[in-house]
């Protein structure tokens, strides 16, 4: 009977113990937990899609290393890159519309993701990635 009561008293203080670090992680720093929130709500919609997470990874990591970005800049620009990249996606895969009308649609699509992405940069920043997007147009003229 001792050692039973022992057993379950162990047993009890370890769930406590448990139950109290949970606790004590969820409320230290609850901005990094709706971070956290954010950003495993907007990754549910590319879960399903290795093509677009790789996509996405790559696009931040070229950016981040570019731009010196911050943690929280880099929270903030996931889900707008991975809203980007799932829209191109499906105008890429998108039969019913001519390559003219294509064109149109990515233009617009990276024009209204640029000017959410420039407002989370720095203006220092924001120069740079111009800089590297006319590198990028003089290397590759269409």
């Amino acid at each position: 009977m001792n050692k039973r009561t022992l057993l379950v008293l162990t047993c009890a203080l370890f769930v406590a113990l448990a139950g109290l670090q949970g606790f004590a992680q969820s409320s230290a720093d609850p901005a990094a937990s709706q971070a956290a929130s954010t950003m495993s709500q907007a990754g549910a919609g590319q879960a399903g899609d290795p093509e677009v997470r790789a996509k996405v990874q790559a696009k931040l990591q070229s950016l981040s290393s570019e731009l010196n970005l911050t943690d929280d800049q880099k929270a903030q620009l996931k889900p707008i890159l991975q809203d980007e990249v799932q829209q191109l996606k499906a105008l890429h895969d998108d039969a019913s519309l001519s390559p003219d009308q294509k064109k149109a649609k990515v233009a617009e699509i990276r024009q209204s993701h640029k000017s959410q992405i420039s407002s989370i940069l720095t203006p220092e920043q924001q120069k740079k990635l111009e800089s590297m997007k006319e590198t990028i147009q003089e290397t590759n003229p269409k």
